[in-house]
């Protein structure tokens, strides 16, 4: 199976947090990987990569990869993915190799095999924190929580 985006990322900026831009899906993402078609919906808010800003990590994987950073955000802050109309359950460690998978097929993330193997380093140790984190879900996307 081939690995890809299937539409452009679309998004406005609605506003900031903690010094980040947000932002907010206007139009389905879907992604075709190994459980099939993976949607994200409209009306999703992501702070898209929270690359921490230290000057050499952010000048190597900062602005990178939207649309992974959308596809990880999204079942990091829930815990499922929405594929074929139903949620799937999935975990930090399955997200995490599809965002580096995502992050090679995606010809616009602007990532080769160093940097995409480097990010995802990068979200095994520094995402800890942000999985399925109530908090985090509280304050960007309440609506999803409740659904």
């Amino acid at each position: 199976m081939v690995h890809r985006f299937l539409d452009l990322a679309t998004l406005r900026q609605i506003g900031w947090r903690n010094g980040r831009p947000l932002w907010s899906t206007i139009w389905p993402l879907r992604y075709r990987g190994g459980l099939g078609v993976i949607t994200i919906p409209p009306e999703f808010i992501t702070d898209l990569a929270s690359v921490p800003r230290i000057p050499l990590l952010w000048l190597a994987a900062g602005g990178c990869g939207p649309r992974s950073a959308i596809l990880h955000d999204f079942a990091y802050q829930f815990g499922y993915w929405l594929v074929g109309g139903a949620s799937v359950t999935v975990t930090k460690e399955y997200v995490d190799q599809v965002f580096r998978a995502s992050l090679l097929a995606d010809p616009y993330s602007g990532v080769g095999s160093a940097r995409a193997w480097m990010m995802y380093q990068g979200v095994r140790i520094g995402g800890r924190g942000a999985w399925k984190d109530e908090e985090r879900v509280q304050e960007l996307n309440p609506i999803w929580n409740e659904a």
